[in-house]
């Protein structure tokens, strides 16, 4: 499939999407590191694919008083090391329902050798590297979106781009579903026109912190 169209230079601010990685994370670009918070449609990043041009960028804002009174919008932040070596390489803050590339040692039942997507809430308390954090007076959240869905490294943790699929379309406001339609036409006949994940997705995981 070929998505065709103009790569679109503003900033979408939508009012609300899936999943998010917060402000101040480091992306690997093809000229170094680069915080996701400076990150433009046409900028290459560095993905399990290879490089892959941004198309859209999105963010939103969540304040301390949204988190007090909708605790499940606050972050989950993942210490160093706390998934493997290196992943992360520092505090790493992403969306609850952000998706993150969790390696097979660390899952109950799972071939070591095998990767599957998990939501990061999924994860949170299963030890004290791994946690919501509503503790910050806002947290910006980014979303980045390509032609396909990509895994691409955080702060050194492999973690997902938007998957636009029913339910996350179903999830975004008007006008930020209309540029998304714009942008793939095929979405509106068909909304899972869009490619799928490389990896699989679990709903539900039994994660081994201490699996060594």
């Amino acid at each position: 499939m070929s998505f065709q169209g103009k790569i679109e230079l503003p900033e979408m601010v939508p009012t609300r999407f899936t999943g998010g990685i917060c402000e101040g994370a480091n992306l690997r670009t093809p000229c170094g590191m680069r915080r996701i918070e400076i990150v433009r449609p046409g900028d290459l990043i560095v993905t399990r694919s290879g490089l892959q041009p941004v198309q859209m960028v999105w963010k939103r804002r969540v304040t301390r008083e949204q988190m007090r009174l909708c605790p499940d919008l606050a972050p989950i932040r993942l210490k160093p090391r706390a998934v493997g070596p290196m992943m992360p390489q520092r505090d790493l803050l992403v969306a609850p329902d952000h998706r993150l590339l969790i390696p097979g040692f660390r899952l109950a039942g799972m071939p070591d050798t095998t990767c599957v997507l998990t939501e990061a809430r999924k994860i949170a308390g299963s030890s004290d590297a791994i946690y919501a954090d509503s503790a910050m007076e806002s947290v910006t959240f980014y979303q980045l979106v390509f032609d396909r869905h990509q895994v691409l490294a955080a702060n050194g943790l492999p973690v997902e781009s938007f998957l636009p699929d029913a339910a996350a379309i179903a999830a975004l406001g008007g006008e930020m579903r209309d540029a998304l339609e714009e942008r793939y036409p095929e979405l509106r006949e068909a909304p899972d026109a869009y490619p799928a994940a490389e990896f699989p997705i679990a709903a539900e995981v039994e994660y081994l912190p201490f699996y060594a």
